[in-house]
């Protein structure tokens, strides 16, 4: 392998590692991703963009390959573009600031290629990329609705054991919670920890968990009301009112974390710009 080319890979791995530094990308840095790698092209041998994003590279030794000064140059503003998509946290200022330090760039010169915008890559390969990130967008979401389900169901059988004795509500309902609790966590993993969903969306959120307690209370209820004139209805009242409420805790909670990697109308039309017309009110 040629220096210059290892130089390259060396660069196209840097980028990877810095959109993957918070877990999966969002839309919009797999957005700037795809824009600072299109600066690389043509791309080596059977390298591309889902190739190296399921990689991972040490960035510090990534960096000391790359010595070409245009190279250092183009991948610091590849790596800022993406960290600036959806806001640059402490662990991305971190990586900037090494790589300042790495490549010794000077406080104006890192200024200047802060400013210099990157060209969106709108190819056959880049819309296939995007296509590709979409593609795994919805199929994670039908994964983590069957996910949902599985736990729905687990707490609808908490509320069906035939427990006895005094305290057994309220030792299903920790079993329950216990159970919403580690739903969440596994929610939060599938989408890769994402952050900056925003004030609305927290919200939004938490009023759905609201609702979910109160739906799964009115479910209970129902059933209790359907014991009086259907036998055993009643029987089944507990394992209901847990399964509704924990459908619903995930459904808020899934919708909370996927908000950060759905794909807004701008990202939509540069990755299909000949699909999606520029005049919204033509759509």
């Amino acid at each position: 392998m040629s220096d210059s080319l290892a130089e390259k890979i060396a660069c196209l791995e840097v980028l990877a590692a810095v959109a993957n530094l918070n877990g999966d990308p969002t839309p919009l840095e797999f957005e700037a991703f795809l824009a600072a790698i299109n600066s690389f092209q043509p791309l080596p041998a059977g390298v591309t963009p889902e190739k190296l994003l399921s990689t991972s590279a040490d960035i510090a030794q990534q960096l000391s390959q790359i010595q070409a000064p245009e190279l250092q140059q183009q991948v610091y503003r590849g790596a800022f573009a993406i960290a600036r998509s959806k806001g640059i946290d402490p662990q991305e200022a971190k990586v900037l600031g090494e790589m300042k330090t790495a490549f010794a760039l000077s406080p104006e010169m890192a200024q200047a290629l802060e400013k210099q915008p990157l060209i969106h890559a709108s190819s056959d390969n880049f819309a296939d990329s995007a296509l590709s990130g979409m593609a795994s967008l919805i199929g994670r979401e039908g994964e983590i609705r069957r996910m949902i389900f599985d736990y729905a169901m687990g707490a609808a059988i908490v509320g069906l054991v035939p427990l006895t004795g005094g305290g057994t509500l309220e030792i299903k309902l920790v079993i329950v919670l216990a159970l919403i609790l580690k739903m969440t966590w596994d929610i939060r993993q599938r989408w890769g920890q994402p952050q900056g969903q925003g004030m609305l969306v927290t919200m939004g959120s938490a009023f759905g968990i609201l609702w979910a307690g109160v739906a799964g209370l009115i479910v209970w209820g129902i059933m209790i009301g359907l014991g009086v004139v259907v036998p055993y209805a009643d029987a089944f009242a507990k394992a209901a009112g847990f399964a509704t409420a924990t459908w619903l805790v995930g459904q808020a909670v899934n919708q909370f974390y996927a908000s950060p990697k759905r794909p807004d109308f701008s990202a939509l039309k540069r990755a299909f710009p000949n699909l999606i017309s520029t005049d919204k009110s033509t759509s």
